[in-house]
């Protein structure tokens, strides 16, 4: 089986390692120092105890066209990066290939269809605690590690496609479910996400001081109403205590203190962020949801 995976980040880099480890043959596609580095290494897998995993996948290159049609290709790229990305992995695409899109956000299966307009996109969703240290090199939590995958309603995937992913990533050692509810599950992950990254943007505060501020932990908690409500407006069927699940999150997060996003922000982080209020702000537009904390949230963070 030939996997394909776009975007070795925090994400895409721990896949691709575990799915090398498997044995699998994974073709990177890939650029720059990323590219170099993984020709050179290989891509470095650390765990939290500073175990180290070097794998090698079959082919890293910036150019699909010399991988050749995939059986399986993840997107593993920021929101913002979905259309190049689709173009890039385009020749590697046909509509056989499963195209797992594992990005920030919402409606990422959808986006990414729109853009590619090929394949077998499924909707997905991640959980996992990762990060890049150098380029190549990623360091991973050793728990709460969890793909999510489903099929569309609009995009039909047969029930042994995804029973074929679920084997593939379960030989690999990743957790995987197969549900109905992916989007569900994007949706109530960025609904924290959103509100919380947002929030702590706009005011340079972590989540204690989110909580002991009455007008931050006001604005956490409409943009999260926020998002909820565009999301039921459009049909998604969130918990019906996701927003006291939200709160919770913000709560737990309170001992420890969380780094502020906006003290090392850089120009894609708050593009990204940017991408998110407008997003959120355009989505209520069509189903009749007034937005104004991520309206006014998305004009300051324009200016940053």
């Amino acid at each position: 089986m030939k996997i394909g995976v776009i975007g070795i980040g925090a994400t895409g880099g721990y896949i691709s390692a575990m799915l090398c480890k498997s044995n699998e043959n994974v073709y990177v596609i890939s650029s720059g120092e990323t590219m170099n580095a993984i020709k050179n290494k290989g891509i470095i897998l650390k765990s939290e105890t500073n175990d180290k995993l070097v794998v090698y996948p079959k082919l890293v290159t910036d150019d699909a066209s010399e991988a050749g049609i995939m059986d399986i290709v993840f997107v593993c790229v920021k929101e913002y990066s979905l259309k190049n990305a689709a173009k890039a992995i385009s020749p590697m695409v046909d509509n056989h290939t499963l195209v797992i899109p594992i990005i920030n956000g919402v409606d990422g299966g959808s986006k990414l269809y729109s853009y590619l307009g090929k394949g077998k996109v499924a909707e997905a969703a991640m959980y996992i605690v990762s990060k890049v240290e150098s380029p190549g090199v990623i360091k991973c939590a050793d728990k709460n590690r969890k793909i999510i995958i489903s099929a569309s309603k609009e995009r039909k995937i047969y029930k042994k496609r995804l029973e074929e992913i679920y084997n593939v990533l379960t030989k690999a050692e990743i957790i995987c479910e197969v549900r109905k509810d992916a989007e569900v599950i994007s949706w109530e992950k960025h609904m924290f996400n959103y509100a919380f990254n947002v929030t702590d943007s706009y005011y340079t505060a972590s989540s204690n001081k989110i909580l002991d501020d009455d007008e931050k932990f006001n604005t956490f908690c409409n943009l999260a109403k926020e998002c909820e409500r565009v999301g039921r407006a459009k049909g998604i069927n969130l918990s019906k205590n996701i927003y006291n699940t939200t709160i919770n999150i913000l709560r737990k997060l309170y001992s420890k203190n969380t780094a502020p996003v906006n003290n090392h922000m850089s120009i894609g982080k708050n593009f990204e962020l940017q991408r998110f209020c407008e997003e959120v702000y355009r989505m209520g537009q069509e189903v009749g949801i007034l937005t104004p904390y991520s309206k006014e949230a998305y004009n300051k963070l324009k200016v940053l």
